[in-house]
């Protein structure tokens, strides 16, 4: 006795549909598979049989070759043509044993063969095969769709979490130049509250010439504060447009300068060298993603000095036929072979966390800088090249594509 269990959870729920015009075939059949739990169909043509499942979708499809009007060859090349019955498995049956059947039967979509007159254990023991093998396929297509769901959730809560650490980035970024402008702020007030104070303390002894340097100490000293709320005010406009606008490098590299210039380490610690390609032209561009790159990349260069008795920062602005440059070098520790390739990795640091460090001011790192600016640069295809020699420094490349000509 075939061990097929009647009372198999698998063959009670699945649907047999049988195709063929012989009444005695339909009737064994439709015996045998129902005593075993199938839920069974019968069709006694191919016409019928697809109208049949044009509402009832069987698990499997027993189906004969040779049938009055299409057989069962075409029936079958309908059935796997159309979308919603392609995934349905079908067994050929017929008395025909000849291998050029059997072939064509499988090129037109058959899973397999069965020949009259049946084995009832052949019949169920493929049935229940190829039923196994499509519930296989289904839990399959379902964790695929499942998995399909789970990667777009993922690409959302990566987007959003890299647009958050981009943002967190920034906030960082805006914090320490705040830093640089309150100090840079300090020194032109102090000049005019030190000569404010004098000329109030003073005023009956000052003779002209004094009163007159005092007062041309005002007016430089607010000269300079507008000069430096001229640069926070353009910046601040620059960095409100998320569009790509008109940038030109060398503009926006010596405004951020003269940012940087309220970080004391980078004004007293470091010598510059600026040298700049007066015929690049603007280009469209994020201005504050842009600004932030550049940020970052004259941090990491600072910290890569630290250490360093002799510190010293080359910024070059230079183009060819295709592409803008920004060379940013310093005489920092330089970069290992091994750890090129890992510079760009979202967390990836040489430098110690913060509270980490095992001397007093070493930077600190969170791994977010270089990839912060690989995130920032793809709305305009810009990449960042690197060369770098151990012990002597590195140069960051910001290389940004210029627009095609027409």
């Amino acid at each position: 006795m075939f061990p097929l269990n009647m009372n198999d959870k698998n063959s009670e729920r699945s649907i047999i549909l049988i195709v063929d015009d012989n009444q005695t075939n339909l009737d064994v059949l439709f015996e045998l598979l129902r005593n075993y739990g199938f839920k069974v169909l019968v069709a006694l043509d191919g016409e019928s049989a697809i109208e049949q499942i044009d509402y009832i979708h069987p698990d499997l499809i027993l189906l004969d070759i040779m049938m009055p009007g299409i057989d069962g060859f075409e029936t079958c090349q309908r059935l796997k043509a159309d979308p919603s019955t392609q995934d349905i498995p079908i067994i050929f049956m017929s008395a025909l044993s000849d291998t050029p059947d059997k072939v064509k039967g499988f090129q037109t979509g058959a899973v397999d063969y069965i020949t009259k007159p049946f084995q009832h254990e052949e019949v169920l023991s493929r049935i229940q095969t190829h039923l196994t093998i499509r519930s296989l396929q289904k839990k399959l297509e379902e964790k695929n769709l499942e998995l399909a769901h789970l990667n777009q959730n993922l690409e959302r809560l990566v987007e959003q979490k890299t647009k958050q650490l981009i943002n967190q980035e920034k906030t960082a970024i805006i914090g320490r130049l705040t830093q640089g402008m309150v100090h840079n702020l300090k020194s032109p007030l102090q000049v005019i509250q030190t000569s404010v104070d004098l000329i109030e303390t003073k005023a009956t002894q000052i003779q002209e010439d004094s009163l007159f340097n005092y007062t041309k100490y005002i007016f430089q000293a607010v000269t300079k504060i507008n000069q430096i709320m001229d640069t926070l005010m353009m910046k601040s406009r620059n960095e409100q447009k998320q569009d790509l606008h008109p940038v030109n490098i060398n503009d926006l590299v010596q405004r951020e300068i003269q940012l940087l210039e309220g970080n004391l380490y980078f004004k007293n610690k470091i010598r510059k060298k600026y040298f700049y390609d007066e015929e690049i032209a603007s280009i469209p561009l994020i201005y504050s993603y842009l600004s932030q790159v550049f940020y970052n990349l004259i941090n990491n260069a600072m910290d890569a000095m630290w250490e360093k008795k002799s510190r010293e920062i080359t910024i070059v602005t230079r183009q060819d036929e295709s592409n803008i440059y920004m060379d940013i070098a310093d005489t920092g520790c330089g970069i290992s072979s091994e750890d090129l390739p890992k510079l760009f990795d979202p967390f990836y640091t040489s430098k110690p966390p913060k509270g980490e460090e095992k001397t007093e001011g070493e930077p600190t790192g969170t791994g977010l800088g270089l990839y912060t600016c690989i995130e920032l640069l793809k709305p305009f295809n810009g990449e960042i090249a690197i060369s770098s020699n151990v012990g002597q420094g590195s140069v960051f490349t910001v290389v940004l594509p210029k627009p095609q000509k027409n």
